[in-house]
């Protein structure tokens, strides 16, 4: 996926839903990720010996930053599957 919406960008095509849903996928993934991580060492997840408290906290920023997902998802289904803009 990541690949098609570079070799998009690279051609000069519009890629915005191409890259949006890559994010999505990928701060998704890591977000999986890391509650299963957490879910594993337990208690010791949140100790800052073991640094997994603070990859959980990253995680949670690839879903707010640069872009949130919600926008993420209103993109998509405006320009993807055609539905109307609410205001």
């Amino acid at each position: 996926m990541v690949l098609n919406a570079a070799r998009l960008f690279d051609a000069g095509k519009p890629c915005g839903s191409e890259a949006n849903m890559c994010k999505l996928a990928g701060s998704e993934a890591a977000w999986h990720a890391a509650d299963t991580c957490l879910q594993t060492h337990g208690g010791f997840g949140y100790t800052q010996e073991y640094d997994i408290e603070r990859k959980f906290r990253e995680t949670r920023l690839y879903q707010t930053a640069p872009i949130s997902t919600n926008l993420i998802l209103s993109h998509v289904a405006i320009h993807e599957l055609g539905m109307p803009k609410s205001f």
